[in-house]
């Protein structure tokens, strides 16, 4: 019976020993005491061993998460916006001047007068011819017609007698089938004048002499625009 007790007292000790070879030899993380049932060995409270070579940076998620360094939150997904697609910018249309029909007032009007001659209803109608056979596109020309005067008389007078010969030498074009809508006319009254002052001093106090040295001034422009893409 004594024998027998002997006998388990010292297989008890060998399975002690065992199992505590057990503990440290399968250690996967050395702060912490392990053995082949779980990654660390926990007390009858849940709590892990530390061995004695624990230290704060060996402590893991499972037995220590407090002195676990927390994980930084995760960034938000950034927001794609959809970049618009850029819109090349308008190309605006301008006038480019193609040329000047200088047509002089004394050939279409009598002097201070706005109503055409028949002089000056042939010359128009001749105008119109080449504006016809060119074909200007409507869309894409503009013609203008600028009445000019001289600088004898009041200002607005003369500003009034330009616009009135514009406007007659415009319609007498649109009556011959330029379209109206490419046409349009202006006065200029004395703003705009070829000769220069100097030209006429030696002539000023002589009314008839004046007048035939102004004769460049009097006159009516049919100015011919294409319209371009800058």
């Amino acid at each position: 019976m004594h024998h027998k007790m002997k006998r388990t007292l010292v297989q008890s000790a060998v399975l002690a020993v065992l199992g505590f070879s057990a503990v440290t030899a399968s250690a996967a993380n050395d702060g912490y005491a392990t053995d082949t049932r779980a990654p660390a060995v926990r007390s009858g409270f849940g709590l892990c061993w530390h061995t004695s070579s624990f230290t704060k940076d060996k402590a893991t998620e499972e037995c220590d998460p407090d002195l676990v360094p927390k994980k930084a939150a995760p960034l938000p997904t950034p927001v794609v916006v959809d970049t618009p697609t850029p819109v090349p910018p308008v190309r605006l249309a301008t006038p480019k001047k193609l040329e000047t029909l200088t047509l002089n007032a004394a050939a279409l009007f009598d002097f201070g007068k706005s109503s055409l001659k028949k002089e000056g209803v042939d010359a128009l109608n001749a105008v119109a011819g080449v504006l016809l056979e060119r074909k200007y596109d409507p869309a894409k020309t503009k013609i203008e017609v600028e009445g000019h005067t001289d600088r004898i008389g009041k200002a607005a007078a003369n500003k009034k007698l330009s616009e009135e010969r514009a406007a007659a030498a415009r319609q007498q074009l649109v009556s011959k089938g330029v379209p109206a809508d490419m046409i349009t006319s202006k006065g200029m009254g004395s703003e705009t004048p070829v000769t220069q002052p100097a030209d006429c001093k030696k002539v000023a106090k002589n009314r008839k002499k004046l007048v035939a040295c102004y004769a460049p001034d009097r006159r009516v422009e049919v100015q011919i625009y294409a319209t371009v893409e800058q």
